[in-house]
């Protein structure tokens, strides 16, 4: 998107780093369907990258189309919060695998690890907001990977989100902040894995 996680790679030393994203901020999961206008994606990117003096190579790309022929392979592939938005979270996946030689690293929204009762692996629409399709609980999110064939190798503990400026600014309605203050939202996860085939 606006390149946050593109340029703390190549701050730590990644020798080539491209990023990809759908054109459009409201164009949602590019699957199928109708293309919205909305915030131009890239701009900000370039903005930022000419800011930083990045080398950083920003591409318009459907993840449902990763193309190592057009792409290249990575020693590193990282995904920050894409699964939620994807109405076909193992398809992304496997694409993602059609471009990975090493590893991926998927940091992602997780429901929370507090429930009365057993919680499923994913929810449809979790947060009722129409802005994710799927929210995984931490098991959902290694058996993903695992169905994408991918070896899990290290998981992160359960990550607490927080507050940006934007946000601390306008504030959250009080119900919302019961839920993040329960733990019932604002959590996320990391987890490192390898393709299990070529």
């Amino acid at each position: 998107m606006d390149g946050f996680w593109a340029f703390e790679l190549e701050r730590r030393g990644a020798a080539e780093v491209v990023a990809t994203d759908i054109p459009h901020s409201a164009a949602g999961d590019p699957l199928g369907g109708e293309r919205r206008p909305g915030i131009g994606r890239g701009e900000t990117f370039a903005v930022a990258a000419e800011l930083l003096g990045s080398g950083a190579d920003y591409r318009h790309a459907n993840v449902y189309d990763l193309d190592p022929d057009e792409l290249g392979k990575f020693d590193l592939v990282f995904m920050g919060y894409v699964l939620q938005m994807l109405r076909d979270p193992l398809r992304g996946l496997e694409a993602v695998r059609r471009v990975c030689r090493g590893s991926v690293i998927v940091l992602e929204t997780v429901s929370g690890p507090l429930s009365l009762l057993p919680s499923p692996l994913a929810r449809l629409d979790a947060r009722r907001d129409g802005r994710e399709w799927f929210v995984f609980n931490r098991r959902g999110l290694r058996k993903v990977l695992e169905l994408a064939r991918f070896q899990v190798e290290a998981e992160s503990p359960i990550l607490r989100d927080h507050a940006g400026p934007a946000v601390k600014e306008h504030g959250l309605p009080a119900a919302t902040r019961a839920l993040y203050a329960l733990r019932l939202r604002g959590l996320s996860a990391a987890v490192r894995a390898t393709s299990t085939s070529s």
